[in-house]
């Protein structure tokens, strides 16, 4: 019969804990869950950044861009804003422990794979920017943090004790 490792009282079956510190355990953001949280903030400064560049960008030239770069400044304006919305929706849910969290999570790392997709697809077909390895990079990397993430918030006991219940 195992111990609980915080109070010494009978663990619950196959686990590390009691009832009632396995409550308190998993009640707070802990384990691997730190890292989504630093995600969703640098995702969150990096989207009003590039919201601000992209806005002065377009006030500074305005009239003098040419009709297509304007067009695919405006819809960067936009992605980078709905991104921007979308990240703050989900850094919301994941403070406040809801349980919408995982499909919300899920949500903005595939909207954020499309929407460098687009860009990408949008520089090589309007603005003659080739495909490089600097222009598929990011969402390469993209694709390979979805591929860790996805499966983690889908399957992971951490998560679904601390956002499902």
């Amino acid at each position: 019969m195992a111990t609980c490792i915080q109070c010494d009282e009978q663990a619950l079956e196959g686990g590390d804990y009691c009832a009632k510190c396995e409550e308190k355990a998993f009640k707070k953001i802990g384990g691997w869950l730190y890292l989504p949280a630093l995600g969703l903030l640098a995702t969150l400064l990096v989207n009003a950044f590039s919201i601000i560049v992209t806005l002065r960008l377009l006030l500074d030239n305005a009239g003098q861009l040419p009709g297509v770069l304007q067009s695919v400044l405006y819809f960067e304006l936009s992605a980078f804003a709905g991104l921007f919305l979308l990240a703050l929706y989900v850094s919301s849910l994941f403070v406040r422990k809801k349980r919408q969290l995982p499909k919300s999570y899920i949500a903005l790392l595939v909207a954020g794979i499309a929407i460098l997709g687009i860009d990408a697809w949008l520089g090589y077909r309007y603005l003659d920017i080739p495909l490089s390895y600097d222009t598929v990079s990011p969402i390469v990397r993209s694709v390979i943090g979805a591929c860790i993430w996805i499966p983690y918030f889908l399957v992971s006991v951490r998560v679904k004790r601390t956002f499902v219940r």
